[in-house]
């Protein structure tokens, strides 16, 4: 593999592995299980494994390009908002930094994991809620830190075990 990985020249190999895991990741966002008030969804793996596998940058923009499509092709009853756009953003800087040429470890996991929850699920994600639906920000808050607690524990389980496979298998220089 040539070394394209480490600057933002993007492969045809690379851009391949993307959108395969940007297929992945809007496959996974329409899988969840539980209510609205408490859903467990799984498409954060497939933004980790963007950001494990490519960096913030190549992560950052493969999110970002994962949510306008889902927003547009497969929208939803929200719709678009930029918001949201800015929060997927972020969302790959963070999984680009913590996990792309790192060992892969639970406290590495759970950092990353942490990072997202606090700042883009709970901060940024309920600052956009807000904003759409002029609702009081702390009463938005309140219900959804006791979801985000538990996605924390989820996600940084299921994150670490799907990191660790990837590690340990021929499938860890993809992007490399």
């Amino acid at each position: 593999m040539n070394n394209s990985s480490k600057s933002t020249v993007i492969s045809v190999q690379e851009v391949t592995w993307m959108a395969l895991l940007i297929a992945l990741q809007m496959v996974l966002s329409k899988l969840s299980i539980g209510s609205n008030t408490l859903k467990v969804g799984f498409s954060f793996i497939a933004i980790g494994l963007l950001g494990y596998y490519f960096g913030p940058f190549k992560a950052a923009m493969a999110n970002v390009i994962a949510d306008i499509i889902s927003n547009t092709v497969m929208s939803s009853s929200g719709g678009f908002f930029w918001g949201f756009t800015l929060s997927a953003l972020i969302a790959g800087v963070i999984y680009g930094f913590m996990l792309y040429n790192h060992k892969v470890t639970v406290w590495r996991s759970f950092l990353t994991v942490l990072l997202i929850t606090v700042i883009v699920n709970t901060g940024m994600n309920t600052l956009w809620i807000h904003m759409m639906t002029n609702l009081p920000y702390m009463t938005l808050l309140v219900p959804r830190l006791a979801k985000e607690a538990f996605s924390l524990v989820y996600q940084t389980g299921l994150l670490y075990i799907v990191l660790k496979w990837i590690d340990n298998s021929k499938f860890n220089k993809i992007g490399r």
